[in-house]
């Protein structure tokens, strides 16, 4: 009796850590490979736990809760965390060595497999409901349940306690990874809302800051800062109305996605003004960038109309990237492209250094 208590003991306190710890993984890590990388491996190592203290059967043969977290990290980690926690498990079973090896592995594949079929039938309702947990219950305490009976017909006892604890624990522990799940969407939400642009969808200032002060800590240096306006924007307002002014500034939104490459850095800083960080080794490499961006900029508007952008640049050729300086000169040499007659690019290379490129 005295080991069952351990066992129920033993499983709630760590599920209580996993909840703990997967909050934490769902509010401070924005990728959500890594993320279901990092439940896997917290459940996984939790269901090692349960197997170190075990309800032992006979030689060989033991009796633990593995199949609630091996469940749980396939139902809200799906194929990522399934198979981490799996092989972690599995790795471990095995190492504990027995009579029983080859159905306690079976125990950790049946759980993945019936957290799985969870998720993808269930898993992603907007609303889950009683029914929809004790039927994630039942396919995570089954396994354990009817592999007990199968190797040890005189462990039904034994049986209907596992599968109580592991209906319990899947029950609650379900409802818990649930809410810490909703709150860090909604933390991930609001986090993406306050440094992106809601109109062109890209980054705005405070991210592009932000972006800045890390290129500034690291002194990184072949850093090409351009600034990017659209020529006459007020005229397309003034002409089309203002949502056709939001319409053109969304293409152009989606014309840098699609241009800046993926080691480089796209914001809309303000009105029709858009800064770009390019990495680059060399100057002529960063005028084709900016060339390429004044092309794609194009944007149909009114019947035959096309947009045309002016571009300025900074290049940080071998001093480190500072975004003060650079916010400053690149601004300087956009003004240069508008009074010398708009859609052009000019490019300052150094204090001493400067080239003007005009199409």
């Amino acid at each position: 009796m005295f080991e069952y208590i351990i066992v129920l003991i033993n499983t709630v306190g760590v599920m209580a850590i996993c909840t703990l710890l997967y909050g934490l993984m769902q509010r401070r890590i924005q990728n959500f490979v890594i993320r279901r990388l990092g439940l896997g491996l917290v459940l996984g190592c939790s269901g090692i736990l349960m197997m170190a203290q075990p309800i032992v059967l006979g030689p060989g043969l033991q009796a633990d809760a593995r199949g609630a977290f091996i469940g749980m990290a396939a139902a809200f980690g799906g194929p990522i965390a399934a198979v981490t926690a799996g092989v972690l498990n599995g790795v471990a079973r095995v190492i504990i060595g027995g009579s029983g090896t080859i159905a306690g592995v079976l125990v950790i594949a049946a759980s993945g497999a019936g957290g799985l079929l969870w998720r993808y039938r269930v898993g992603k309702a907007r609303k889950r409901i009683w029914t929809d947990w004790l039927s994630i219950s039942i396919l995570c305490l089954g396994p354990s349940a009817l592999t007990l009976v199968a190797v040890a017909s005189t462990a039904w006892r034994t049986s209907i306690f596992l599968g109580l604890v592991i209906g319990l624990v899947v029950f609650i522990f379900g409802k818990m990874l649930e809410t810490e799940q909703r709150r860090g969407r909604r933390e991930r939400q609001l986090t993406k809302e306050a440094s992106t642009d809601c109109l062109t969808g890209l980054p705005n200032r405070r991210s592009l800051m932000n972006y800045a002060r890390e290129l500034e800590a690291e002194r990184v240096t072949g850093v090409l800062f351009l600034m990017l306006d659209v020529d006459h924007f007020k005229k397309i307002n003034d002409e089309f109305g203002h949502d056709a002014g939001d319409i053109v500034l969304q293409e152009i939104g989606s014309a840098i996605r699609r241009t800046v490459r993926a080691t480089d850095f796209a914001a809309r800083v303000g009105g029709e003004e858009f800064a770009i960080l390019v990495h680059t080794k060399n100057a002529d490499a960063g005028r084709l960038v900016a060339e390429r961006f004044r092309k794609a900029l194009q944007i149909p508007y009114g019947t035959t109309q096309l947009t045309r952008v002016s571009i300025g640049g900074f290049f940080f050729e071998q001093a480190p990237f500072n975004y003060s300086k650079g916010y400053q000169r690149a601004d300087q040499a956009l003004y240069a492209s508008k009074i010398q007659g708009r859609d052009r690019v000019t490019l300052s290379l150094s204090e001493e250094r400067d080239l003007e490129l005009a199409s």
